[in-house]
């Protein structure tokens, strides 16, 4: 019978393994081999807009799966990639990741999913089974019924568990997925100084030395269109500062990650220990939310102000959230904003109608009052 309670991590080397028994898993090969057996053609998934961390571990388990298993594998993604960075991260190593639109999915057998699970991060309408989930995010219940779980949530990021996956196996990594991996351990840790283990260092060392330097300073230093800099004008003139937190909102936006990078640039904010961003792409609210506090996490924060309304979650000092809308109105935005808005200063502590802008004559509105009904 299959356990819904997980093991819990060895402290040593954190894994949290759902496998017959609830019991850690002696041998991940072995029962990541067990899992994909009868599947001859495998579907990797990274989440919705892939980061750097989804690009490098869809990569490298293709690569693993290919080398060691030799199964047909395809590593896809089903919304869009709008940073500049992981654009050119994708132009340069990710030719091998496809967008599902090209795919059909028919004529596969089963999905592994990497760097996300199947309740978050990922859109479970997919009819084929899920195999396997390998991630760093907290563990999700949804995950407790997948023949493969390998989730390690006090890893910085997805892209060091596959990099032990290949040093387990002895598989030698190409120069394009080394520099991929090491991209995504970099980014997701920040440079090692964020939710960064023994493990992560470990890895970053053993990626560094197979990496294409000169592809890997051309990603980090990519071309920005003046669509970015109007965005990021318009996120730092509805800024609010409070006692320990800073807000904006961008309204519409050119793509979704646009309020991860506000909310990493405002938690720099002399004396803020949050940063919040909300914008709009598509017929979505996206919202991104860092933190400096010592004791406080930020993907329970999401979940609790999102409540039943969006899909949300993360990890200690990084969380992101989503609400779907019936139209993609400003009045729809507003409103939706307004609201979540109230329950961050509420969760945080602070008062609604004690915030100032954080620049003076930036000429922009301010929006959102969230101390009206």
């Amino acid at each position: 019978m299959r356990s819904d309670t997980p093991a819990p991590a060895d402290e040593a080397n954190p894994r949290v393994m759902i496998t017959d028994g609830g019991q850690e898993a002696p041998a991940l090969r072995a029962q990541l081999a067990s899992a994909v057996e009868s599947a001859d053609r495998l579907l990797i998934y990274s989440h919705l807009n892939p980061d750097p961390d989804t690009v490098g571990a869809a990569l490298a388990l293709r690569f693993l799966l290919q080398e060691r298993y030799g199964k047909r594998v395809t590593a896809c993604y089903r919304g869009i990639i709008g940073r500049a960075e992981n654009q050119t991260l994708m132009q340069i190593l990710g030719a091998d990741l496809k967008h599902a639109s090209t795919i059909d999915e028919a004529s596969f057998d089963g999905i592994l999913l990497v760097d996300c699970q199947p309740d978050y991060g990922f859109l479970p309408e997919v009819g084929l089974p899920v195999l396997g989930v390998i991630d760093h995010h907290p563990l999700s219940a949804a995950s407790s019924g997948v023949p493969y779980v390998d989730v390690r949530p006090d890893y910085g990021a997805t892209s060091t568990i596959l990099a032990e996956y290949l040093q387990e196996a002895e598989i030698e990594p190409t120069r394009e997925i080394a520099t991929a991996l090491f991209y995504g351990v970099k980014t997701d840790t920040n440079d090692l100084s964020r939710r960064t283990g023994a493990w992560d260092v470990a890895a970053y060392d053993w990626l560094l030395p197979r990496i294409d330097r000169q592809a890997l300073a051309r990603i980090e230093t990519p071309s920005l269109s003046r669509e970015y800099f109007e965005c990021f004008a318009a996120a730092v003139g509805r800024a609010r500062t409070y006692n320990n937190a800073v807000m904006t909102e961008i309204g519409r936006m050119p793509y979704s990650d646009m309020v991860a990078e506000v909310a990493d640039r405002l938690i720099r904010l002399d004396a803020m220990d949050w940063s919040v961003c909300f914008g709009m792409h598509g017929q979505r609210i996206y919202l991104s939310v860092r933190t400096s506090h010592p004791t406080r996490d930020a993907g329970e924060l999401v979940k609790a102000v999102l409540r039943d309304e969006g899909v949300g979650g993360g990890h200690d000092t990084m969380a992101a959230g989503r609400v779907q809308l019936l139209d993609d109105s400003d009045e729809t935005y507003i409103r939706i904003v307004t609201e979540l808005w109230d329950r961050f200063l509420t969760a945080l502590g602070e008062e609604p109608d004690g915030g100032r802008a954080l620049v003076t004559d930036g000429g922009y509105e301010t929006r959102i009052h969230p101390s009206e009904e």
